[in-house]
């Protein structure tokens, strides 16, 4: 089922619907994803910016009830044939990240991943008031060492602490620098405490 939202950033929808376009197959689920995924909360879970659907994948897998949202339709497309053929149910979302205020009419989340994207400020303000208390918050993607090794531009990549004291309503769990098969990456977990 998709949903689409979709205003602005027309230039990004469209350089994103080629490349999902010119894509055969699926890749893994992120790993450092599949290492905390016992330690996500347990329900609904959004997973953002979310391509063709690996990581929702693994989420539906393993019982979460999944909202996977992206700006490209082509990958929401892909994402929800592939889960028809594996008999997952993955609610769809066409949406322009940069204009997130939608997502509160589907929360509260138990869990949000976000994987291999740098949420803009708007998004970033909003994900504390999406998780229900107790609900958890997965990021992870490239650093500024990957900027030196391929063409991953510096304003998209996380830097070092960059978000360890960001969130006033989250409380961070792990914080990490590490180098895996898809390179230089920083991950985050947090989780939302009662106050």
């Amino acid at each position: 089922m998709l949903i689409p939202y979709l205003r602005g950033m027309i230039s990004d929808s469209i350089k994103w619907n080629e490349r999902h376009g010119a894509k055969t197959g699926f890749h893994a689920p992120d790993a450092y994803l599949k290492q905390q995924l016992e330690n996500l909360t347990h329900g609904k879970a959004l997973d953002l910016a979310s391509g063709r659907g690996r990581n929702a994948f693994l989420l539906a897998a393993h019982g979460f009830e999944t909202l996977a949202v992206d700006i490209a339709e082509v990958g929401l497309q892909h994402l929800q044939a592939e889960a028809q053929e594996q008999n997952l149910y993955i609610k769809t979302m066409l949406l322009d990240l940069d204009e997130p205020d939608v997502l509160a009419l589907e929360a509260p989340f138990a869990t949000i991943v976000c994987i291999n994207f740098k949420p803009g400020k708007a998004l970033l303000q909003i994900i504390p008031d999406l998780l229900k208390t107790g609900g958890t918050f997965l990021w992870t993607s490239f650093n500024e060492l990957q900027v030196t090794i391929n063409t991953f531009p510096i304003e998209k990549a996380l830097h070092p602490n960059e978000f360890v004291d960001f969130f006033q309503k989250l409380k961070l769990v792990e914080y990490k620098r590490f180098v895996d098969e898809t390179g230089h990456r920083d991950a985050y977990l947090f989780i939302k405490e009662t106050h």
